[in-house]
């Protein structure tokens, strides 16, 4: 199951960077974690938001930490995935 980290999200007027964490790549990769995203928006107030940009899933530990060693597989283990949303209000 996907959620959304709060406390490491940023929202400004028309703007939102939401961080998403997740068990899995694949749940971070499905629509529905998009819609997610867009209705936290649309209950912020934002006007008709929409996804901008989505970066690729990254791995953290257990300590919500990630870094190159993790994403090459030479430490771990991978406690969980995360991607990153950027959500526009409409014009």
């Amino acid at each position: 199951m996907v959620s959304i980290l709060d406390d490491l999200s940023q929202v400004s007027t028309g703007r939102a960077e939401f961080v998403v964490e997740g068990e899995n790549i694949e749940e971070l990769l499905n629509s529905e974690t998009a819609n997610l995203v867009v209705k936290k928006a649309a209950e912020l107030g934002f006007n008709r938001p929409g996804v901008s940009n989505a970066g690729g899933p990254y791995p953290v530990d257990s300590a919500g930490q990630t870094d190159d060693d993790l994403l090459m597989g030479k430490r771990g283990p991978v406690a969980k995935y995360r991607r990153d949303f950027i959500v526009l209000a409409g014009i």
